[in-house]
């Protein structure tokens, strides 16, 4: 067999194309089943691409065909893009073509490194997998990768990471006992790999665990630690080395459960990141207000306002009163779609919220509006001491309070009042490039630890139309969207607007945005108070 794979790689360089597309240019690197090309794509000149060989026995080749075609659906930025595979050929080689990954291993980082990389750099790789592995396990069914170790690890001059190899990925099967062959790498494969029993979620978790030891072990592989306690370098926080210690137990029921969980816990562990102090820096102790629903987006322009304008619309015409507030930064866009310009009331010192914030309100049926008229003063105390005030009446009144934070969340009042919602709708537009990926990480540790207070949080995909790449929009959220609300017809959209009217005003619009939203209004009112 050896000899046999020897003559194989002899044919293809001299051949140096693969699929009648690839140009062959240079090795990238080797493994027991596999070896790696970097290749040109003569369809697209100057593009590199990297191309993975493999030979399988007959049956597995047949398999990874299909893995390789469900593989290419894939859209993660930690993870490389599948665009071709290429079935055996004559000579048993098949063979996956990905993305060229300019950059490093982890592991050549470390030996670059002299054992010693950063701690802020090892956090940021255990933070940017755990995203890539908990988006593939929250794939249907989920995609098991069961081969971490630092090669198989790319990072470039920025510090992005790419995990790099599905060379024995599998899909998780429910039920099934055994996988059916025993793979990984020795120092990184969990135990039931090795015993052969059926590898899940926590498979990973105990691979990205290993993977971790031994970048803060400065090169040690994991092994039970057969010696006595391990040499941890010194800035290795211990709340992190005890995350990782969790992570690499032997019994798979003591690790933790999922890879979200595994990011909560390691995030919370970085001295200054995302889950330190998370509760003490501008909550100030104020407990969670129960009709309170806090409508956020990922990025701007994702539609925030316009969504919560139409709640506010649909829970009227059904009967719940509601109080809708505005905070979200210096647009003052209520003030212009509701034209309370010329027939609002500026809130003063004598009006019924008391106090001079900065807002004016409208009425308007069941629904009392509040628009900025100064966005510089929110951020002073009277500001937001308005907005409590405002809140506080809507509760005692018995009413639903709806708070638009927009893409303002992340400020200091924002998070403030994140803090409270006891309802959290996230938006997301399909316009991924726009979603920041630190933001992503600081609201992702919000909603954790706001679910743990007994805060709903629903994910809404806005703007829904058709286009190509749709599904691959949708598997980009952190969990399937409580609701995906379609796009209304732009020009009868703006033509509404601009005479006055708002789309939920003409039935067939009203039913078109009702319908998937049934869920989320469903969570609003259950949190209503009572008068």
């Amino acid at each position: 067999m050896e000899q046999e794979y020897t003559q194989s790689i002899g044919w293809m360089e001299e051949e140096r194309m693969v699929g009648g597309r690839y140009r062959i240019v240079g090795e990238i690197g080797r493994g027991g089943m596999s070896t790696v090309y970097a290749a040109e794509d003569i369809r697209l000149p100057g593009k590199l691409r990297a191309v993975k060989e493999l030979r399988r026995p007959v049956p597995e080749s047949e398999l990874s065909a299909e893995e390789a075609r469900l593989l290419m659906r894939l859209n993660h930025p930690n993870l490389p893009q599948i665009v071709d595979y290429i079935p055996p050929n004559s000579h048993g080689l098949e063979y996956v073509v990905m993305d060229y990954v300019h950059g490093e291993t982890v592991e050549q980082r470390l030996h670059r490194c002299g054992g010693c990389m950063r701690f802020e750099e090892i956090a940021s790789v255990a933070i940017q997998l755990c995203g890539a592995l908990a988006y593939l396990h929250d794939q249907s069914p989920p995609i098991i990768h069961r081969d971490l170790k630092p090669s198989n690890i790319m990072i470039d001059e920025s510090g992005h990471v790419r995990l790099i190899d599905f060379g024995i990925a599998r899909y998780y099967k429910a039920g099934q006992l055994e996988d059916t062959l025993l793979l990984g790498t020795p120092g990184f494969a969990a135990p039931e790999q090795i015993l052969g029993t059926q590898s899940d979620a926590r498979t990973d978790i105990y691979g990205l665990g290993a993977v971790l030891y031994y970048l803060i072990s400065g090169g040690v592989g994991f092994d039970m630690f057969p010696t006595g306690p391990p040499v941890i370098r010194n800035e290795v926080p211990a709340p992190f080395f005890s995350a990782v210690a969790r992570m690499i137990q032997t019994n798979a029921e003591l690790r933790f459960q999922t890879m979200r969980q595994t990011e909560e816990a390691l995030a919370a562990a970085i001295p200054g990141g995302r889950g330190v102090n998370r509760l003490t820096d501008t909550r100030g102790g104020d407990s969670r207000i129960p009709s309170l629903t806090a409508v956020l987006s990922v990025s701007a322009g994702a539609g925030a306002t316009f969504l919560t304008m139409t709640l506010a619309r649909l829970l009227a015409h059904a009967g719940t009163p509601v109080t809708a507030c505005e905070l979200t930064g210096q647009s003052l866009e209520w003030a212009a779609l509701l034209g309370v310009m010329t027939d609002g009331d500026t809130l003063g010192k004598n009006s019924s919220a008391g106090g001079d914030g900065g807002f004016v309100q409208r009425k308007e049926q069941s629904i009392e509006w509040y628009c900025q008229m100064d966005a510089g003063r929110m951020t002073e105390p009277g500001g937001e001491a308005t907005v409590r005030r405002i809140i506080e009446r809507t509760v005692q009144s018995g009413r639903a309070a709806l708070l638009d934070l927009s893409s303002r969340w992340d400020d200091r009042q924002g998070m403030s009042w994140l803090r409270r919602a006891s309802t959290i709708l996230v938006l997301a537009d399909p316009y991924p490039a726009k979603w920041s990926a630190l933001r992503l990480q600081k609201l992702q540790v919000e909603l954790a630890a706001a679910r743990e207070e007994g805060a709903d949080v629903l994910w809404i995909a806005n703007k829904d139309t058709s286009f190509k790449h749709r599904r691959e929009w949708l598997s980009l959220f952190p969990e399937e969207p409580s609701a995906v609300v379609p796009q209304i017809d732009y020009s009868d959209s703006l033509d509404l607007i601009w005479s006055g009217q708002w789309p939920t005003e003409r039935a067939a619009y009203r039913k078109l945005l009702e319908r998937p939203l049934v869920r989320v209004l469903a969570a609003i009112r259950a949190k209503q108070p009572r008068a």
